[in-house]
């Protein structure tokens, strides 16, 4: 990647941003989109589904949208982390806990670490709610240009400090740092990682509840048809807060099955065998449950509203809905129970 130097200004030319629709991730988009630049063959549908979040649906018993986010509940990031072939460094700081050292000499030591991955020509992960990437800096790393899929859709650069909501205004809650290529003897092998991601896709299907609110697998499809159950019932008193998390986990569960069903069927390609077959078996229920939940529809906004839609929300909609997402619960058991055959002979 080119490092340009304009006056005060340092930025890297090259990296393209991604929107919410590209990738549902922004974790694993702003992962994607720094492998793409440093030409990394590692592309987002290994990352979503080495990190599991690809098998994974999760719901919020507040229906918190937070619940199709991979760090929320179960997490879904550190087999995406373990896949890369980077050391990475860590600069967090979550507002709701005590700082461990001075804050100024905290975000010295952040700036220097950003400015110096930018000067090598290698972005810089940053977020807190949502991730983004920093591809500049000025003021010798005071100051960041920006990419974030929430500040129009990705499409423009900006610099963090006149920016707001997810995309900046604030100190962000982590920045990481692409240090250095791993050694040999940190990288995984494929079959690792493979059956690492299979293993967490069986153990999520039947996993506890998560931070007092997140629920998953199994769990999460009887929470979640019980909800819609709910809206029509009168049992739900606020509808309407809960229309943004019904929307954003139906967009994101879509989203997800459509790449676990295309990434297995490749993976069942390479493993071969019997193994492999069951993998392929696993991989056209997630092909079937994507089709199943976007059949006929424009987009999984057009059927789960938004909230300022919530007078055109009918119960038409929602039993619709609903009859998908029980089919789609069959299928996700089906590809479990497939997933679970595979292993047994991995």
């Amino acid at each position: 990647m080119e490092v340009i130097r304009e006056k005060d200004i340092v930025r890297i030319r090259g990296i393209e941003g991604f929107s919410p629709a590209e990738y549902a991730s922004s974790v694993h988009g702003s992962q994607a989109r720094i492998l793409e630049g440093i030409g990394e063959p590692l592309s987002y549908d290994d990352l979503i589904c080495y990190s599991g979040f690809a098998f994974r649906v999760g719901i919020s018993d507040r229906m918190c949208p937070s619940a199709a986010h991979p760090c929320c509940g179960y997490q879904c990031v550190r087999g995406s982390t373990n896949a890369i072939p980077w050391r990475l460094d860590l600069y967090e700081r979550l507002p709701w806990e005590d700082a461990k050292d001075d804050p100024e000499v905290f975000r010295a030591k952040v700036n220097r670490a950003v400015a110096a991955s930018i000067d090598r020509g290698i972005p810089v992960l940053y977020g807190g709610e949502e991730d983004g990437l920093i591809v500049g800096y000025a003021d010798g790393g005071e100051r960041w240009r920006c990419l974030h899929p929430y500040h129009k859709w990705g499409g423009e650069e900006f610099w963090h400090d006149e920016a707001e909501g997810f995309a900046g205004g604030s100190w962000p809650w982590a920045v990481v740092i692409w240090r250095e290529p791993k050694p040999e003897s940190e990288l995984l092998s494929d079959g690792v990682l493979l059956e690492n991601a299979l293993r967490q896709a069986v153990d999520m299907w039947t996993a506890p509840k998560q931070e007092d609110q997140y629920l998953c697998g199994d769990s999460a499809y009887s929470f979640w048809l019980d909800w819609l159950a709910g809206v029509d019932s009168g049992a739900v008193g606020d509808p309407r807060s809960g229309m943004q998390g019904n929307g954003w986990c139906y967009d994101v569960l879509i989203h997800s099955r459509g790449i676990a069903g295309r990434w297995l069927g490749w993976k069942a390609e390479e493993l071969g065998g019997e193994a492999g077959r069951h993998l392929h078996l696993a991989a056209e229920h997630y092909d079937e449950l994507a089709g199943v939940l976007s059949e006929g529809i424009e987009d999984a906004w057009s059927l789960a509203l938004p909230p300022q839609k919530f007078d055109e929300w009918t119960t038409v909609m929602r039993r619709d809905q609903t009859e998908r997402l029980k089919r789609a619960r069959n299928h996700d058991r089906d590809a479990i129970s497939a997933i679970q055959g595979a292993l047994e002979l991995i």
